[in-house]
């Protein structure tokens, strides 16, 4: 025991000389934030999967399908974070062999990555929350994808390339309980997040926190989401709408906490190219 317990310091030090972010608990390693690992080996993700206690996992650049594959051994992962990969949908199937996986995380995808490959996970036992954000590639055939992970709880995106089709898809996640939506990496129609979704969101019941990001949405259509009878939480991020309206607002969707923010500069200038001035 003294020996696995030296092999495993051992390990986690290597990890920390390559400028790994490492956290241990009882003398495990629970997490590690390995950054950009453009330069790691085969037997380096290797070394990582074999981690029995590793619970969060998160990378920058470099990774790959291949990188994938090599890390599908990890016994106790949970929780996967990625920025800039460079995984394609094929290298998804990987993932599907964590069977421990209760939440991923893809910012900035490459454009290889529509999304689609997502569907190779609709058989995790455990997955209950996914975020895709950043990339123009991820559009309605992704969405599509998405609705197949029927036990997601909680699902984020914002800055992709979907539009109101894709966002109807979702209408198939019954477990649905949180849901962010933001606008469309573009300057120019079609919209992921207008008046229009409005209406496909109201016909969501699960939904107890709904976040909207960067658009301008009215009131009317607004006071559709009184269909939501579970809807605890809506969050308006970034949402152009008149201020005077918002008391009233309030008032009609009393079930429901709102918290609403003005869109910052970038974000009206997206406001602006989508909705006129």
């Amino acid at each position: 025991m003294i020996l696995a317990l030296l092999l495993l310091l051992q390990d986690a030090q290597a990890f920390r000389d390559k400028g790994a972010k490492v956290v241990e608990a009882g003398g495990v390693v629970v997490s590690i934030d390995a950054g950009d690992v453009s330069s790691w080996t085969e037997a380096d993700f290797k070394a990582l999967a074999a981690l029995p206690s590793l619970r969060t996992l998160s990378f920058s650049k470099g990774l790959t399908d291949a990188s994938l594959e090599w890390l599908s051994g990890a016994p106790a992962l949970e929780t996967l974070q990625t920025n800039l990969s460079g995984m394609t949908d094929d290298g998804t199937k990987a993932l599907a062999k964590i069977r421990t996986l209760k939440a991923l995380k893809l910012f900035h995808p490459a454009k290889a990555f529509t999304g689609t490959g997502l569907a190779h996970l609709a058989d995790l036992p455990e997955l209950r929350s996914l975020t895709v954000a950043g990339s123009y590639a991820f559009g309605d055939a992704g969405m599509e994808a998405v609705a197949k992970l029927v036990r997601l709880q909680e699902f984020r995106t914002w800055h992709a390339g979907q539009t109101i089709e894709g966002v109807r898809h979702l209408r198939g996640l019954t477990s649905l309980r949180s849901l962010t939506l933001g606008q469309v990496l573009a300057y120019k129609p079609p919209t992921t997040l207008s008046d229009e979704t409005l209406a496909v969101l109201a016909d969501m019941p699960s939904l107890e926190i709904l976040q909207l990001e960067e658009a301008r949405l009215t009131p009317e259509a607004l006071r559709r989401l009184k269909a939501l009878p579970k809807l605890k939480t809506l969050t308006l991020r970034g949402i152009e709408i008149p201020e005077a309206d918002l008391e009233g607002l309030r008032r009609e969707l009393s079930h429901a906490k709102i918290d609403w923010t003005p869109p910052t500069p970038a974000y009206q200038k997206r406001i602006r190219a989508l909705f006129g001035p």
